[in-house]
């Protein structure tokens, strides 16, 4: 039997264990590789993922990231993360970033590093506790 997927595979499934089931098994990766628990880490969530946040949660994020580098990872998102983003900011957030979507071409490597920037500060809020990625739908409270 072989496994297919890789690491994004992989990923997904760590996503899906609690915090402190997904930092144990990372913890016993990074032992042993530690650029696959890196690349592991990197992957549980992806920038389309923001779309599962909260009014409030989203929010607070876009106090924490430049709101050009959102404009820019916004620029190879879905349509879905982008009316989801657009429709919960203010009216000049949202010619902020629209201004940035439709501006210029912009290289792959901006949007990448963007991205990246955007992530690494995700990735911190979530494993502070601070952002939830709710894919079930289940209501927060």
């Amino acid at each position: 039997m072989s496994f297919k997927g890789g690491i994004e595979e992989a990923a997904k499934m760590l996503a899906g264990l609690d915090r402190k089931g997904r930092e144990n098994v990372l913890e016993i990766i990074a032992k042993k590789d530690p650029e696959m628990a890196k690349s592991l880490r990197k992957n549980m969530v992806t920038l389309e993922d923001l779309r599962y946040l909260t009014v409030k949660m989203l929010q607070e994020l876009l106090r924490d990231i430049d709101i050009n580098d959102l404009a820019l990872a916004l620029r190879i998102s879905s349509d879905e993360l982008k009316a989801h983003i657009l429709q919960n900011v203010s009216s000049s957030l949202r010619k902020d970033i629209e201004d940035v979507l439709l501006g210029p071409p912009q290289s792959v490597s901006n949007v990448d590093e963007a991205t990246d920037k955007i992530m690494e500060v995700v990735l911190k809020k979530i494993d502070n506790g601070e952002l939830i990625i709710n894919k079930d739908g289940e209501t927060l409270v």
